[in-house]
């Protein structure tokens, strides 16, 4: 059984009013989704990650991707209308080289910062119950 992770990053970030949606947006000269996919990456349990994404920015995507050693990129999809679409764009493509049984993970690709622990204890309870949501506590 493999482990895939769906990224989304199809938003255009209209609440941040900048031209460069968040996604792009360098922090410590590093684009936000390029952290996210590093997690992944760097996760031993991940075999494959895809990423729904903004239209135009696929090349740029694909040319971080390569910069930053992010090998287990699978594919890039065009991102929908809605976060929903992007993620049943990028089910869609991740079923011409899943099988049945392997797991995909969904996460946001605006959520750089995830652990290695929760990506564990997500792969870990969905093994055992069938799904799972992970989640912190909110900050007060």
């Amino acid at each position: 059984m493999s482990n895939y992770v769906v990224l989304t990053a199809g938003g255009i970030g209209s609440r941040m009013a900048n031209e460069i949606p968040k996604q792009f947006i360098n922090v410590n000269d590093k684009p936000v989704i390029v952290y996210t996919m590093e997690a992944f990456q760097s996760h031993p349990s991940i075999d494959g990650i895809v990423v729904s994404c903004l239209s135009g920015w696929d090349l740029i995507l694909r040319a971080y991707a390569k910069e930053f050693g992010i090998t287990k990129l699978k594919a890039i999809v065009p991102g929908g209308e809605t976060g929903q679409q992007s993620i049943f764009n990028a089910l869609t493509k991740l079923k011409e080289f899943a099988l049945d049984d392997d797991m995909v993970i969904i996460h946001d690709g605006n959520r750089a910062y995830v652990s290695p622990d929760i990506i564990s204890n997500a792969i870990s309870v969905a093994e055992s119950k069938g799904n799972a949501i992970a989640c912190i506590h909110a900050l007060r």
